[in-house]
């Protein structure tokens, strides 16, 4: 400690004055080289309002600052002085605030201090090039001595100066049978020609060679690659580095590998025939999926031509690209996904059902390198499937439908009779009767007409499975249209006890579709809001009723904070007959035929749920109505 402390104060005391950028740059530069320098830096002077010398000064630790030239009158004499170049301050007025004896270095000196400070950099450069250059030495001789690797050395006159042991060990020879001697006493005549023309080259052009040949060696003749490094001198070359890898080994692998080869070359041949041919779609991906190759039954099925899709990613020909991206995720994890069903859509614009396989092609060391594609064209078998389904449960929904229309529409006209009889008799005597009556019955009346031909019109929709019907399209407000749905629900969100929040957007326009239909539908989703609160008895039913539109799309949400769907339910409860409700409760056909509605009003549904907290059925209608009604979704036209 003693020696250091004597050491700093043994350095050069300076102070640098200057101002803003130029002061600090000096002021890092030499606190950089403040130990190489002899220096220390004891006070900084910058007549600038910058602030940032004043932070550096403190970082660096040192000991004064100070922004007036007036300062150095108080502050410790330095034995230096430092300017910087810009500074145009007089000098005159530094020098009166300063001992006599205290050397100014000005903006003429800056050079010196630049060439000081250069001088320095220099000569460590210099003391670390030789030590890194003697370093560098000492393992080049330790790695030559040691080296897993056969090396030798030769002067000028191609003697050997040095064989290490592990070039002794492959060319068969003794460190005593080496150095000093050439090829033509190692080897037999003619056998290493090649490596003397080699070195001869390396030495006459100074360049680094590298060549293969075959050198004698104990047992047999080494395939050797060798690689001539000229060693020069004062820009002369003295000498040449050899460095010899056997490769008798991968000679024959080669050797191995192109036989090898040959085979795979009639195999390919063999499989590009199977694939050409093949009837099955069949196309091969790169392992981010990208397409790239096409056979003639992926061509004929989609009715692309390899050029139009190669080099594209495989979600360009499919219909659901989530669907087909967590196939292919699946079959790079496991290495196959056998026998899934995927949609693909046609260069026409038409679907085409695949039964479709997987398979991913690795490398030696299990890195992918291609996925097989292997799709069997089902849309034809599912359509058969798929028409005797249809074909079975329209039997039966026809025959349900009938007995319904039969035993529903007779008591029907029946009460739509009594409703024109009360009509009629308020029209003859209602005089009797007090105003607030008379208008009670009225009001009374004409919602039972209307009721009246509701119940006709779900009859005529159990009906539409069987044969379509024609819509009957009206200007509708959606507003009106949900308040009338809730308005006749009334008593069921009463008995239930649940709370009913209805957010409407007043930008929803007026739009055009078949009202009665559209309340089926409403009427139907409300109800099953309802029923899936009545399932969480302990905790408080609440539905949420939320409208916007985008411009083309109308959006209704209804959602509720019952019983949920299970994750396994939600792709089928649209289906016929299919039902999450208890038995005696649901029959399955509730929103199979909400489903059929909204496709054939041009509108679609969709449904999200957390089994045990939650259920949201989004509907999306047309602002501008189809031009005609859409055909059933559930057939699978020729």
């Amino acid at each position: 400690m003693t020696t250091d402390r004597a050491s700093s104060k043994s350095r050069l005391s300076i102070t640098l004055v200057g101002e803003g950028a130029a002061l600090g740059d000096l002021l890092a530069g030499l606190h950089a080289r403040a130990s190489r320098l002899r220096i220390r830096i004891q006070s900084v002077i910058d007549t600038s309002s910058s602030e940032d010398n004043a932070e550096l000064t403190s970082e660096l630790a040192i000991p004064h600052f100070a922004n007036e030239i007036e300062a150095l009158a108080s502050l410790p004499a330095p034995g230096l002085v430092v300017v910087t170049a810009d500074y145009s301050k007089d000098l005159e007025t530094l020098k009166k605030h300063l001992p006599n004896d205290v050397p100014i270095l000005g903006p003429k000196q800056n050079d010196l201090v630049k060439g000081l400070v250069q001088l320095v950099e220099e000569n460590r450069a210099l003391a670390l090039d030789s030590r890194r250059l003697k370093e560098t030495r000492r393992q080049l001789n330790l790695f030559v001595v040691t080296a897993p690797l056969a090396i030798y050395v030769k002067d000028i006159d191609y003697k050997y100066l040095l064989m290490n042991k592990h070039a002794l060990h492959v060319l068969g020879f003794k460190e005593e049978q080496v150095v000093g001697f050439t090829d033509q006493t190692l080897y037999a005549p003619g056998t290493a020609d090649w490596l003397h023309d080699l070195e001869t080259e390396a030495i006459e052009t100074g360049a680094t060679l590298c060549a293969t040949g075959i050198l004698p060696a104990p047992g047999q003749e080494m395939h050797a690659q060798v690689t001539i490094f000229p060693i020069t001198e004062n820009r002369r070359t003295v000498g040449v580095y050899g460095l010899v890898e056997d490769t008798t080994e991968l000679f024959e692998s080669e050797q191995k590998l192109h036989q090898v080869d040959e085979q795979l070359d009639e195999t390919q041949k063999y499989l590009q025939e199977v694939l050409k041919n093949s009837r099955d779609m069949i196309f091969l991906t790169d392992p981010d999926g990208r397409i790239q190759s096409f056979n003639a039954g992926a061509q004929k099925a989609l009715g692309y031509s390899p050029i139009e899709v190669i080099g594209k990613s495989a979600t360009y020909l499919c219909e659901n690209p989530d669907n087909f991206n967590r196939l292919f995720d699946k079959a790079l994890l496991e290495g196959h996904a056998a026998r899934y069903e995927a949609l693909f859509t046609a260069m026409d614009g038409h679907t085409v059902v695949a039964n479709i396989s997987l398979t991913l092609i690795t490398d030696p060391t299990g890195n992918p390198l291609e996925m097989v594609c292997l799709c069997r064209d089902i849309t034809k078998r599912l359509r058969l499937k798929n028409d005797l389904i249809r074909s079975e449960r329209l039997a039966a929904v026809g025959q349900m439908a009938s007995g319904v229309a039969h035993e529903i529409n007779n008591p029907l006209a029946v009460i739509d009779t009594i409703a024109g009889l009360v009509e009629d008799s308020l029209e003859d005597e209602g005089h009797l009767l007090s105003n607030d009556t008379q208008d009670i019955l009225s009001k009374a009346m004409r919602r039972l007409h209307h009721q009246v031909a509701r119940c006709t019109k779900i009859t005529h929709s159990l009906l539409g499975f069987v044969r379509k019907n024609q819509a009957g399209m009206a200007p509708i407000n959606l507003d009106d249209l949900l308040n009338e749905c809730l308005e006749l629900l009334l008593v069921e969100i009463k008995r239930c006890n649940v709370t009913i929040d209805i957010h409407l957007d007043p930008e929803v326009p007026i739009f055009r579709s078949d009202p009665m239909l559209l309340q089926q539908v409403f009427v139907n989703l409300l109800k099953n809001a309802l029923d899936a609160t009545e399932e969480v008895p302990e905790r408080k039913g609440r539905v949420s009723i939320v409208t916007q539109s985008d411009g083309q799309r109308i959006i209704i949400s209804v959602e509720d904070n019952g019983i949920g769907i299970e994750s396994d339910d939600q792709d089928k409860i649209f289906d016929l007959f299919h039902t999450t409700k208890p038995t005696g409760k649901g029959t399955g056909l509730g929103l199979s035929i909400v489903h059929d509605i909204l496709i054939r009003l041009g509108g679609n549904i969709k449904v999200a749920s957390v089994s045990g907290k939650w259920s949201r059925f989004l509907v999306e209608l047309p602002v501008v109505p189809p031009d005609s009604m859409q055909p059933d979704p559930m057939f699978m036209e020729p």
